[in-house]
């Protein structure tokens, strides 16, 4: 039957049928009202939602990258402050500046200020205040007793907080920005313990300016967010040139996540960390602000909501008539229906009930009386025919419906195991595309498993990880099993991994694809650099130990027979070492093996190798020297460095060492004798009486020569 078209016709459709009240509404009508509420539901409900999830999640990762970056910029001030304050004190030892005269003074700090350009004066100061000698002349014979870092460096180290140039200004280079320091003083004293001076160091703040410029600007100028270092007193010490100089806020509790910062009619997000200070440096109680604007951190929030709100007038706009013209569509069959049944007079039943709801569905429901009354006879026939039918889907569609979810249970449980495994799964096809990613690809690469499937592996991980793994990759396409170990970096993270390629063979014998299996092995690695560390180290004293004494005179020698030089090699041991830890226990007896140790060290060249071998055995290993005397030299250095007054645990400790002294020029006799000859003289100083030095006679050889002339 051929289809009309609706028309003011088709209110007529079944000689004259008028359809009870209430089901004249049209169903077109019902569906595009019903389907049009839902839209808007569903769309209100959705941009809400959207909404404030996307807020929230912009605010958290602005705090985390904010927070990150602070950590960041504050561990780097941190370690960096406690650097310069260790080289002030470590410079500040030299003997030079201990009892040297002016010119010779000058001239090591001018060397100094070479090596460590970062301190704009160095100079030293007597007990009242004049300044002896200063890198560059700068100050000389300027008394300096007024200024904080000498007042406070009277008794211990000093180290004050930022300020500008008082004395400094006019003698400096110009530059752009003002001179700012932050001072660094050490106490001089003599080996009696007297205060001869102190040494004073100016650091110029340019190098916080340096680190930020290094760690913040040049990372986060694409973001907007900068940096900024409050004193104490909330005063920027450093940021933006309009900002140095001003005091904000400095809250309290710097554990809450965010805070709204205005400065200049500009609303910022802003992250505190405060300053811990690091090692022997206590820090200056300064705190990293690190903000951004609210602008720029909620940018892609603003437009997501944007792009929420037109695409939600779109899609609404796009509905209704979508709406309209699908329900027409569905009536009209309806109708055609209806009225072509309506037209079968030859068959004669009893009427179906009449229902309704709308106008179509009482017209079809008239229909339908009609058509069931002509054809109840076919009816009973089918009924039974029907029945049986329709047990039969029932049964089919319950297994159906049984098998499907089982494949899908055990899809889940692999997937779930493959996800929560703490490894890398993954399958290459013979292409090399992958098929299949865990979501440890996630966790490692920061990328969606979803977004790499279908690429090859070189698109994946980058052409210098691919050549790594090609050599393995060919082997398991090729059908042979691959094992081998990795050190890469992705997403930020440097991982040792441990991976093995598996052929996935056909049943020809051929090669389909490669399951791969990544793990991380990083700690395990870790854990084997720092044993073997621990193995080499004396853990007291952090000396070289017996194992690794013996490699280091082994290499020093080898390069003393190539060179022909002298090699010394002193045994010291601690003399009644064993009435100091009787007395005092043996926590004085390690800070007294400690303080040998650093005695010693600071007393030797750098070059020089001092290894701890047992309980208070030292050795030290001297390399090119001209005569054996500059050994004796040494020796009588260490001795005069060691017997320096000392006081463990409020007592006094009288500490003297003996030293047994051996040199050779390596081939001139075995390693062994060398060592004997060593350990000899130690014993040959301890009966002459304890603290003193004795120096081992040279090898006996052929010619009626010493090995050194």
């Amino acid at each position: 039957m051929s289809a009309r078209p609706s028309g003011p016709a088709d209110e007529d459709i079944d000689d004259g049928f008028v359809p009870q009240r209430g089901s004249r509404a049209s169903m077109g009508r019902w569906l595009t009202a019903v389907v049009l509420t839902a839209v808007a539901v569903a769309l209100l409900s959705s941009a809400v939602l959207i909404e404030t999830f996307a807020r929230a999640h912009a605010e958290r990762r602005a705090v985390q990258s904010l927070r990150q970056v602070g950590m960041d910029f504050r561990d780097a001030l941190d370690r960096g402050m406690a650097q310069q304050f260790k080289e002030v004190r470590v410079l500040a030892r030299l003997d030079t500046f201990r009892g040297g005269n002016s010119a010779e003074m000058r001239r090591a700090l001018d060397q100094m200020q070479i090596g460590f350009d970062h301190f704009a004066w160095l100079g030293v100061t007597d007990t009242q205040g004049t300044v002896l000698a200063a890198a560059g002349g700068l100050l000389d014979g300027v008394n300096v007793s007024q200024r904080p870092w000498f007042q406070g460096a009277q008794r211990q180290p000093y180290v004050g907080d930022v300020h500008a140039a008082v004395l400094l200004e006019r003698l400096l280079p110009r530059q752009s920005d003002p001179w700012r320091f932050v001072d660094f003083a050490m106490p001089l004293v003599d080996n009696s313990g007297q205060l001869r001076g102190v040494f004073g160091a100016h650091l110029s703040w340019s190098w916080a300016r340096q680190i930020k410029s290094e760690l913040i600007d040049s990372t986060m100028a694409s973001h907007q967010a900068d940096a900024l270092i409050l004193a104490r007193d909330g005063s920027v010490i450093l940021g933006p040139a309009n900002m140095e100089g001003k005091k904000l806020p400095v809250p309290k509790d710097t554990t809450a996540a965010l805070r709204h910062h205005n400065f200049d009619g500009v609303d910022y997000f802003a992250v505190t960390i405060p300053t811990q200070g690091y090692g022997a440096y206590p820090g200056l109680g300064w705190t990293v602000m690190v903000r951004q604007p609210v602008s720029v951190a909620l940018e892609d929030y603003y437009r997501l909501r944007r792009q929420i709100f037109y695409t939600a007038l779109i899609l609404l706009a796009l509905a209704v008539p979508l709406c309209w013209w699908q329900a027409r569509r569905l009536a009209r069959p309806l109708n055609q229906l209806s009225r072509a049944i309506a037209k079968r007079h030859h068959l004669s039943e009893d009427a179906l009930p009449q229902v309704g709801g709308y106008r179509e569905a009482a017209v079809l429901s008239h229909a339908l009386t009609e058509l069931a009354r002509r054809q109840a006879q076919q009816d009973a026939s089918l009924a039974q025919l029907n029945a049986s039918l329709e047990e039969r889907v029932r049964s089919r569609t319950l297994e159906l419906e049984d098998a499907m979810q089982r494949q899908e249970a055990s899809e889940r449980r692999l997937r779930t195991i493959t996800d929560n495994l703490p490894v890398l799964i993954s399958y290459i096809d013979a292409e090399q595309r992958l098929r299949f990613l865990n979501a440890t690809f996630r966790t490692w690469l920061g990328t969606e498993p979803d977004a790499a499937l279908g690429r090859t592996l070189v698109e994946t991980i980058g052409p210098v990880l691919y050549e790594q793994r090609l050599p393995a990759l060919k082997g398991a396409l090729a059908g042979v099993r691959q094992r081998f170990e990795t050190r890469s970096e992705s997403n930020g993270v440097v991982r040792d991994l441990l991976t093995e390629y598996v052929p996935d063979l056909r049943a020809d014998g051929t090669v389909a694809g490669v399951y791969t299996l990544s793990t991380d092995v990083t700690a395990f690695k870790q854990v084997e650099r720092e044993l073997d560390q621990l193995s080499r180290v004396d853990p007291l004293t952090g000396l070289p130990n017996r194992r690794q004494f013996d490699q280091r005179l082994s290499e020093a020698l080898s390069r003393a027979r190539r060179s022909g030089r002298i090699l010394a090699l002193m045994f010291m041991d601690l003399d009644r070492f064993k009435q100091i830890n009787d007395s005092l226990g043996h926590a004085a007896g390690d800070v007294v093996l400690q303080t040998f140790a650093a005695r010693v060290r600071g007393a030797v060249r750098e070059t020089d190798v001092l290894c701890r071998l047992a309980g208070d055995e030292f050795v030290l290993i001297v390399e090119n020297l001209n005569e054996p005397q500059e050994a004796g030299n040494l020796a009588q250095k260490l001795l005069d460095a060691v017997g320096a007054p000392l006081t463990v645990m409020g007592a006094a400790v009288r500490m003297s060492t003996s030293i047994g002294v051996a040199c050779t020029t390596a081939d001139a006799e075995s390693d062994v004798a060398f060592l004997a000859r060593a350990d000899d003289a130690l014993y040959a100083a301890k009966a002459a009486g304890r603290g003193r030095w004795h120096l081992a006679a040279p090898p006996v050889i052929a010619s009626t020569e010493t090995p050194w002339g």
